[in-house]
């Protein structure tokens, strides 16, 4: 009861904190981006939806560096709530100072969560992707529904619901990771830096190229508020069952082998519906997979290589904002083979550092 309390708690604040950060950062703070003459700042509003991003995703590197330090894997996200929760109730300020700090807070709970998934998964992939799901959804909805929810109190209430709910969970332990880390003082386990450093880099690779493919699936069929749903629906069912089929048959092999049918699927995707849905069912299970890698490879630093994770996924964000001229299946099919190369590498230093 105890472990589907604490996976239920963070896995529905991973959905709130996700929902009201989107709406805050396409709602609220442009609301900020007018001049002394009216007139809307398209540049302030672009540099605020970069920096929300930025300290969301890559900045969480030094805040998890600094968690590791401290030991500190509780609280901060009931502080990145705060955070959050502080910039709607302000109602004046800088668009981008704004954004950023609420960044800061997304990323805060982030970490926690992050650390407790895994605490929780017993070194186990199933959690950490059950976890980072639904998260997709919130972004989803969020971006559905900002211009209804901006003007109401909804989001400030469901930060204080989030709160609430995260207070629960505060004074739970982390034996298992507290373990493990144990075992590495004492020798246990090492993974040396080069072969940490190799299979981040690895797995930093597929995760930006998964990323530019994945800005490469552009279906017209893709249309309207429904088949959005399923599409995202589908993506969080490809994040939460990646890990539990993982888990049973073979992280590696799952992995890989999602990877290479969810290529064949996503380009016949562009002429028949049903395997753009099965493609992208395909394409994010080894999302947590990846990331179980990542921790596991640097336990130490666990919070640190949770924001690494993220971090790839800024980078990516930030190549698919360059224009594009290329054909469309080609991007997909070569970010796809070079995902599935790098985490095949990837696989061979860590299985190598694991003995």
């Amino acid at each position: 009861m105890k472990l589907i309390k604490s996976m239920s708690i963070y896995s529905i604040c991973h959905f709130l904190v996700d929902f009201v950060s989107c709406i805050f950062v396409l709602g609220v703070a442009p609301t900020f981006c007018f001049d002394e003459n009216g007139e809307f700042m398209q540049h302030i509003y672009i540099a605020e939806v970069i920096m929300y991003n930025f300290f969301a995703f890559a900045f969480q590197v030094p805040m998890g560096f600094v968690m590791d330090k401290l030991k500190l894997y509780k609280y901060v996200g009931i502080i990145g709530f705060c955070l959050i929760g502080i910039c709607y109730a302000i109602g004046f300020g800088n668009a981008i100072v704004l954004a950023s700090i609420v960044g800061i807070g997304n990323g805060l709970f982030h970490l926690e969560g992050g650390v407790n998934a895994y605490n929780n998964s017993k070194g186990k992939a199933f959690l950490n992707g059950l976890f980072v799901a639904p998260g997709a959804m919130g972004i989803f909805l969020g971006t559905m529904f900002w211009q209804a929810l901006v003007p109401t109190f909804i989001p400030i209430i469901l930060i204080v619901v989030a709160i609430i709910l995260l207070a629960f969970v505060q004074k739970d332990e982390l034996p298992y990771l507290e373990k493990e880390q144990n075992e590495i003082k004492e020798g246990k386990i090492l993974f040396k830096l080069h072969d940490i450093i190799s299979i981040a880099l690895l797995i930093g690779v597929s995760i930006i190229v998964r990323s530019i493919g994945g800005s490469a699936i552009v279906y017209d069929w893709k249309t309207g508020f429904v088949i959005g749903l399923i599409y995202t629906i589908l993506v969080v069912l490809g994040k939460a069952f990646g890990g539990f089929i993982g888990d049973r048959i073979g992280l590696k092999k799952t992995a890989l082998f999602a990877l290479l049918f969810a290529c064949i699927s996503l380009i016949i995707g562009f002429k028949v519906p049903f395997f753009g849905y099965l493609g992208i069912f395909l394409f994010n299970i080894p999302m947590s997979i990846t990331l179980l890698i990542l921790e596991k490879c640097n336990l130490k630093y666990i919070a640190t290589m949770v924001g690494l994770n993220t971090l790839f996924l800024f980078i990516g964000y930030l190549i698919c904002m360059i224009p594009n001229t290329m054909n469309n299946f080609a991007v997909l099919i070569v970010s796809i083979i070079l995902a599935i190369i790098s985490i095949f590498f990837a696989f061979k230093k860590y299985e190598k550092g694991e003995m």
